[in-house]
């Protein structure tokens, strides 16, 4: 995996994972912002919404991860889907999910096609589409990221060429 800075997140942020549920999906999130402006708000303790993601995808292919990989994120949760959050990594990727497939970068999604093939071998998570998933296919959310334009048949490509 490319070298990964660690910034973590608030503590109100990271929760212990439930047992109950093993890690087997992959979600990708876009930010609706930048990749400094995400890793403050990340920090910022005692938000209304206390979100967090594992790791930070930035444009020019930077990482960091906000919340270690054995503690639950509050990243892809649902009241009418619960336990997303325990049985997932989330990947936040800088820029916005509604202004095209133009912001993401070869180097955005190399970088986090690395880190996703890095937690599919870790976890055993198969690498297809049923388990590396966009925010917006959690069962029960209202979300849109990471948008119509992210480009899956090349970045589950990149996935691919990383496991090996």
């Amino acid at each position: 995996m490319p070298t990964t800075k660690i910034d973590l997140a608030s503590p109100d942020c990271i929760r212990t994972r439930n047992p109950a549920y093993k890690i087997d999906r992959v979600v990708i999130h876009t930010m609706e912002g930048s990749f400094q402006g995400t890793i403050a708000w990340f920090k910022t303790p005692n938000r209304s919404v206390p979100t967090a993601a594992h790791y930070l995808i930035g444009k020019d292919g930077s990482i960091c991860q906000m919340v270690p990989d054995d503690k639950k994120a509050l990243h892809a949760g649902s009241s009418t889907s619960p336990g997303w959050n325990d049985r997932s990594i989330g990947l936040e990727h800088e820029g916005w999910a509604d202004r095209g497939a133009e912001q993401s970068t070869e180097e955005l999604l190399r970088a986090s096609a690395k880190v996703t093939a890095a937690m599919c071998k870790k976890f055993n998570i198969p690498c297809d589409r049923t388990h590396v998933l966009g925010h917006s296919e959690v069962p029960g959310v209202s979300h849109h990221d990471p948008g119509p334009t992210w480009p899956w048949e090349m970045y589950m490509t990149y996935v691919k060429e990383a496991l090996v």
